[in-house]
C-alpha cells in the first residue's frame, strides 16, 4: 500500500488549472490513501485567496468562491497529521537535512518522516512540484512524483 503525502503546489496545481494540472488529478485519483501536514489547510486556503487578490481584473467574481469549493472537496479527502511537541522533537535530529530547503517544505518533510515511523518510508510517496523539497526528500529515501 503506498500512502501518498501532499503538500500545497500538488493541490493548488490542479485548483488553479497550471501545467502538470491533469497529471496531478490522475496522481490524486489513484491513491485512495491520501496524507498531509494539518498546515496544508492554511497554505492552500491563503494561497488561493493572495493568488484571486492579485487577478481580481483578470478572473470572473466567482473564482474565488469556486477553487474554495473544490479545495474544501480535495481537503475533506486527506487524512492529516498535527504538529505537537513530540513532533518536533521526533524529527529534531534531522535539521541539517531539512535546512536544505525552505521552512514549511522542511515541515512537510518532517510530517513525512513522522509517518514513516509507522509506516516505512519506502511506503511514503511525496507529491509535490517543488523540485528542491522532492530532492531534500530524496535524501531521506522517499518516492517522489
Amino acid at each position: 500500500m503506498t500512502i501518498n503525502y501532499f503538500d500545497s503546489s500538488f493541490l493548488l496545481t490542479i485548483l488553479m488549472n497550471e501545467p502538470l494540472s491533469e497529471e496531478a488529478l490522475n496522481v490524486w485519483q489513484s491513491n485512495k490513501t491520501r496524507v498531509s501536514s494539518i498546515m496544508l489547510r492554511f497554505e492552500a486556503n491563503i494561497v488561493l485567496r493572495r493568488n484571486y487578490r492579485n487577478r481580481m481584473d483578470k478572473v470572473s467574481s466567482d473564482w474565488l468562491t469556486s477553487r474554495l469549493q473544490d479545495l474544501n472537496k480535495f481537503l475533506n479527502d486527506i487524512f492529516y497529521i498535527d504538529i505537537t511537541e513530540n513532533f518536533e522533537n521526533s524529527v529534531s535530529n534531522n535539521y541539517d537535512i531539512l535546512s536544505k530547503c525552505k521552512s514549511l517544505d522542511a515541515i512537510h518533510i518532517a510530517t513525512a518522516l513522522d509517518i514513516s515511523e509507522k509506516y516505512g518510508r519506502s511506503e511514503i510517496c511525496i507529491c509535490s512540484f517543488d523540485k528542491n523539497m522532492l530532492k531534500v526528500a530524496k535524501e531521506f529515501g522517499f518516492e517522489t512524483n
